[in-house]
């Protein structure tokens, strides 16, 4: 059996044997690479050479391709009935069926999470994350192909994370909607919604003091990144942690974590449509202690 690994470094396993490194060489493991990105799909032999040379071809390249493929057979032991793994396929090269590769497990995991009840949903998502040791491809942080394929993937990664993190704190696993929501903001700094499922997470699971520093963390990832505040609905979530009465006895760790918090709160109230937010910040927490009152 052979299973190819993208998510984080390139590693194949061969009979339960991981190849070393030096085994399977840059242009051997491209080939590989692109065609267990495209499994299922035939990659034509013009195809697979400008991915590789990126445009910039040799000038017997087809030769030098098949050369390659020759290698990479032999270093994956595919000799006699066990070529079918790798196959010459119209005018190109494809992998087998046979050959496992993560990212399509990965994909077929998110894709039954979709229609999966809710419990089975978070389940199949958390398992579809733990394939990911890594950036997809981190072998080839340069190719202009293997960057195109990590956005993809990226797209898919937050996409999927999102989703289940907010089926996560419906089921009130707010333990999973944190890894999950987690995943997904560093994959996507600008997915306020993956931002709110955390601030959300923290939350109702008793933290309330870090849903309030997650939420400075979506502010200002947003200032810096687009100079923009969080929409209304992030800054209604806020507030309503604000309103939720005292805190898990998180007390800040220092002056400058007070600091943050008081000017989190100021900007809570600043939100507030006829509201006269008090100038010293000693008299924040009695402003706001009068509107949630004026709300309970």
């Amino acid at each position: 059996m052979i299973r190819v690994r993208l998510l984080g470094r390139t590693t194949v396993e061969v009979d339960g044997r991981t190849l070393p490194e030096w085994e399977l060489p840059g242009r051997q493991r491209q080939i590989l690479e692109i065609l267990a990105v495209n499994a299922g799909t035939p990659v034509s032999k013009d195809r697979l050479a400008e991915l590789m040379w990126e445009g910039d071809l040799p000038g017997s390249y087809t030769g030098t391709l098949e050369s390659y493929v020759c290698l990479l057979r032999r270093v994956l032991g595919l000799t006699g009935a066990r070529r079918s793994a790798l196959v010459t396929l119209d005018g190109g090269y494809c992998l087998g069926r046979e050959v496992q590769v993560d990212v399509q497990e990965f994909d077929a995991l998110v894709r039954e999470s979709q229609t999966a009840g809710c419990a089975d949903s978070v389940r199949l998502a958390l398992q579809a994350l733990d394939l990911v040791t890594g950036p997809m491809l981190a072998s080839e942080p340069y190719a202009e192909w293997a960057e195109r394929a990590r956005e993809r993937f990226v797209l898919a990664l937050t996409a999927a994370c999102e989703a289940a993190a907010g089926r996560a704190n419906a089921l009130r696993l707010y333990n999973d909607a944190v890894r999950l929501a987690t995943s997904a903001v560093q994959a996507d700094p600008l997915c306020e919604a993956a931002w709110q499922h955390l601030v959300r997470a923290h939350w109702l699971a008793g933290r309330r003091g870090e849903a309030m520093r997650t939420y400075e963390r979506l502010r200002t990832t947003l200032a810096e990144e687009l100079d923009e505040p969080p929409s209304s609905s992030s800054r209604e979530l806020y507030l309503a942690v604000l309103r939720s009465g005292t805190d898990d006895h998180q007390a800040p760790a220092d002056p400058g974590e007070l600091q943050t918090l008081l000017r989190l709160l100021r900007q809570a109230l600043e939100t507030v449509p006829g509201l006269t937010v008090p100038a010293r910040d000693a008299a924040l927490s009695e402003t706001a202690a009068r509107l949630i009152a004026g709300h309970a």
